[in-house]
């Protein structure tokens, strides 16, 4: 089976596929999401010995996750020694991650970062939130440019995640009251009447990774284009 055509391949080899996954794809099978994910079409893509009880054949291959509505770069391990190797990559923070998002109002501040531990919302199960007993989550932040849209201010930033906490990014920035455009679940209903319209997504975007080859042992570094959903609304190119 080959990959759909709105699943772009960055790069594979025999031992990882790159992809640029499109928002609105789910990731992982779960119960809210039983098909039509992600991990159904490598089912069908990565090679699993059905006797395998593994995380990498119960995970078919794919190494960590995005939202559903977020777009860009995700790492599938085509085997068992590089999925391990990859995840360990993860857990030891040595993956580089960063992201584009264009957030609600003006940010003015060149360089920041929120470090606030994340937890599950006790009030809302889909949610998250920042809560002094949840688990460390710290997120760097760097201007790139705002904009103003119908009359309403708007941020575009870069973004780098040195956890990886569910959610992380979309908790991060609405705590700080500059919630993610589109963003339906964390946007407060003020803030969405303000938003109106103008965005059809969650304007966030999986845009570099860089990461050691499990077999080549070699660093590597893609980067996924910004979709056009984002393109329309930045006026100046973001810079590397």
């Amino acid at each position: 089976m080959s990959l759909p055509k709105n699943l772009d391949v960055i790069f594979q080899d025999d031992s990882i596929l790159v992809l640029n996954k499109p928002s609105g794809l789910v990731v992982n099978i779960s119960d809210t999401s039983p098909q039509d994910t992600l991990q159904d079409l490598m089912r069908d893509i990565i090679k699993i010995d059905p006797e395998d009880m593994s995380e990498f054949a119960q995970r078919n291959g794919i190494v960590h996750r995005i939202d559903k509505d977020t777009s860009g770069l995700l790492l599938v391990a085509k085997n068992k020694e590089a999925f391990n190797y990859l995840k360990s990559q993860f857990m030891h923070r040595t993956v580089k991650k960063e992201y584009v998002a264009i957030v609600l109002g003006r940010i003015t501040e060149p360089l920041f970062e929120i470090n606030a531990p994340i937890i599950r919302n006790p009030r809302n199960r889909m949610k998250m939130a920042v809560g002094k007993k949840g688990r460390e989550a710290m997120t760097r932040f760097e201007l790139a440019n705002n904009f103003n849209l119908n009359g309403e201010d708007y941020s575009v930033l870069k973004c780098f995640p040195e956890t990886g906490r569910t959610h992380q990014l979309r908790v991060h920035l609405a705590a700080l009251q500059h919630p993610i455009a589109g963003d339906e679940i964390y946007m407060t209903r003020k803030q969405l009447f303000i938003m109106g319209d103008a965005f059809k997504r969650l304007m966030l975007h999986a845009w570099k990774i860089e990461f050691k080859h499990p077999k080549l042992q070699e660093e590597l570094f893609f980067e996924a284009p910004l979709p056009e959903e984002f393109k329309k609304f930045i006026q100046n190119p973001i810079k590397n």
